[in-house]
């Protein structure tokens, strides 16, 4: 270690780094983690490592044998949105389809009614409530994208809102995404299509690093979203797609065709739709709470691993179809539906979902990338996903700092 450390969480019980030089899911046992500023300078065994000496510019946390894991990275979520579609769960219940719902003007529609007249100020204050509890969850990187708005200034006020929550001391890290194409307009959709194409995606391309369409029967085609995301990749936006959701609209191939960054749900996707995916380097985002809450086909995850595609596991943390903040819960239901085993989900809810935002800086806890980390508050990293509906967060470290804290003694 060269650089002077400024942060040391020593004996810890199982440091799960999700690196693979390690295996999988990277453990390395009575470890050591030493930050400098936001970069891990060392992650490894604590026995014969070089060891600081205390002094008031180290922050010296003794772990007590917790496991400690990376940083979750939610790299799908919706939640810069207002309202409530709480009725909309019981009609679900009560046998309402998706698709009934929206025709009797819910779903999607309700919550633009709701957001699109919102300030930049009231989103704003919306999502900073749920990307904190996010953080507070272990999720220290969150995907927020727009979607709600349709209109061009509305849809621009919720990236503006969620990047005033972008750099805050308590809050993830925060990378925004353009969705233009959500809900269907009320307007002429030529009209509505070209303004997305225009001026959409270039002033999108200041406030986001990626443009999202929803590819599906009931929304989008895929010649629609092929023209706008081909548009948004001209003005410096990278490509993300809705896929296979509720049926196989060939939203995959399209997202493999354009090299698109990530296809999201897939659970209508065939096993040539995944190679697809694998060979054009897409990373799959599983989505298994809104998998779960829509009662349809469990998420493809051991199929995509299979087909060599990299995997990311999100919460799609919206008002209609997974309102949930919460990336342990996630962990958990990707192993009980979606064919992962424990180590395979906390690799896709961390590493994977890197890979789904680009970010190459964090995701496993290696020396030289970032030093986004969560104590755990048992000595069991399993607990992530075994112990179902907890939150096993105990401390939250973003970029070498402490952001949240539990607390708690180590259990089991």
């Amino acid at each position: 270690m060269t650089a002077a450390p400024t942060l040391v969480v020593h004996n810890i019980g199982a440091l799960v780094t999700c690196d693979p030089t390690h295996g999988e899911p990277g453990i390395v046992s009575d470890a050591m983690l030493v930050a400098s500023g936001s970069e891990i300078i060392y992650a490894g065994r604590g026995r014969g490592a070089l060891f600081p000496s205390p002094s008031a510019d180290v922050v010296d946390i003794d772990a007590r044998g917790a496991a400690v894991i990376p940083g979750f990275v939610d790299a799908h979520t919706h939640i810069a949105w207002l309202g409530d579609r709480s009725g909309e769960y019981a009609a679900r219940a009560a046998g309402a389809t998706y698709e009934e719902i929206a025709r009797d003007g819910g779903g999607i529609r309700r919550t633009v009614q709701s957001t699109a007249a919102g300030t930049v100020e009231e989103v704003s204050a919306a999502v900073a409530a749920r990307a904190r509890r996010m953080l507070e969850h272990g999720t220290t990187t969150v995907e927020v994208k727009s979607g709600y708005g349709l209109e061009l200034g509305a849809e621009m006020r919720q990236l503006d809102a969620a990047l005033a929550v972008a750099g805050g001391d308590d809050m993830p890290d925060v990378v925004t995404t353009y969705l233009p194409l959500h809900s269907l307009p009320e307007g002429d959709r030529e009209e509505f299509l070209a303004e997305v194409c225009g001026p959409g995606v270039r002033e999108a391309a200041a406030r986001a690093r990626f443009c999202d369409v929803f590819c599906e029967e009931g929304a989008f085609t895929v010649d629609e979203c092929r023209r706008v995301l081909v548009a948004a990749q001209r003005a410096g936006l990278a490509a993300k797609v809705h896929a296979e959701q509720r049926t196989n609209s060939g939203g995959a191939r399209m997202a493999a065709a354009l090299g698109a960054v990530s296809a999201d749900h897939l659970e209508h996707a065939d096993a040539d739709d995944l190679r697809a995916l694998a060979d054009a380097g897409v990373t799959g985002v599983l989505l298994p709470g809104a998998a779960l809450v829509l009662g349809g086909p469990p998420p493809p995850g051991g199929r995509l691993l299979a087909a060599g595609a990299t995997v990311a596991v999100a919460t799609d943390c919206n008002p209609g179809t997974c309102f949930s903040e919460s990336m342990p819960l996630m962990v958990s239901l990707a192993v009980a539906t979606a064919g992962l085993t424990p180590a395979q989900a906390l690799v896709a809810a961390t590493s994977g979902g890197a890979a789904a935002l680009r970010l190459a800086d964090r995701g496993m806890l290696r020396a030289g990338l970032r030093c986004d980390a969560v104590i755990l508050q048992t000595n069991q990293w399993i607990d992530v996903a075994y112990h179902l509906g907890a939150n096993p967060a105990g401390t939250v470290i973003r970029a070498g700092h402490v952001v949240a804290s539990g607390g708690g003694v180590p259990a089991r």
